[in-house]
């Protein structure tokens, strides 16, 4: 028994198939070229689609570790999901809990702001899950000021600590927490990568002990060991 083929049919239906198929590569071309910089301006949930899924799937494709799969498709889906989940882990906001109950797995405003505070930082994208790197520090010093320099791979608050004691400090006790350290302290004014901080009214040929400490916006902090340097007579 011959098969009759309705090619009309055939073609009408091959013909909606590259139509579909056509339009996906043109929604993933699309989708593909969008600026990591852009803010994300609603909150995001499971199953969420458009620009906003876009720029935040960019943002989080830039860490393997925090997105492996690192799709770009505009759709807001279970692994979208457990990027988001990742991502509010490294960034102790939160790692518990459902979308409904505690946010978890979804961009709700505090994880949105944290986002859009990184996205604006102008390179984020790179540095988001790491703590910043000092050089070691250098001082030049009279007999009552001494002016302490250092340089840190990302924008960050300077801060130096310092007392004519061995400085006594502790570790945080949970995430963006900074420890407490002993001494006075002076800090800058905050985002920069060039640090140089002048401590006043110092006594005249007397040992101070002293740290730096940086702080990017994001609460992630890095200290150096304890050293000291001795004013002159």
């Amino acid at each position: 028994m011959n098969k009759i083929i309705n090619l009309k049919n055939v073609l009408h239906k091959n013909f909606l198939h590259i139509g579909m198929i056509t339009a996906i590569f043109s929604i993933a071309f699309l989708f593909g070229f969008s600026s990591v910089y852009a803010a994300i301006t609603s909150q995001l949930d499971f199953g969420s689609t458009g620009s906003n899924v876009t720029e935040l799937q960019t943002y989080l494709a830039k860490s393997a570790s925090i997105y492996p799969s690192g799709l770009i498709t505009g759709y807001f889906g279970p692994l979208t999901q457990a990027a988001v989940q990742r991502f509010q882990t490294a960034q102790g906001i939160v790692s518990a809990g459902t979308p409904e109950t505690t946010g978890y797995g979804r961009v709700g405003p505090t994880t949105m702001a944290r986002i859009n505070s990184l996205l604006g930082s102008g390179g984020g994208q790179t540095y988001w899950d790491t703590v910043p790197t000092l050089s070691s520090p250098s001082v030049q010093r009279n007999s009552t000021n001494a002016t302490i320099t250092w340089t840190t791979n990302e924008p960050t608050q300077g801060q130096v600590y310092y007392n004519t004691l061995p400085l006594v400090f502790n570790e945080a006790t949970g995430p963006r927490q900074q420890p407490y350290v002993s001494g006075a302290y002076s800090t800058d004014n905050g985002g920069l990568i060039s640090h140089s901080i002048t401590i006043v009214n110092l006594q005249p040929n007397t040992t101070y002990h002293f740290l730096t400490r940086a702080v990017d916006n994001v609460g992630n902090m890095s200290m150096t060991w304890p050293s000291s340097f001795t004013t002159n007579q």
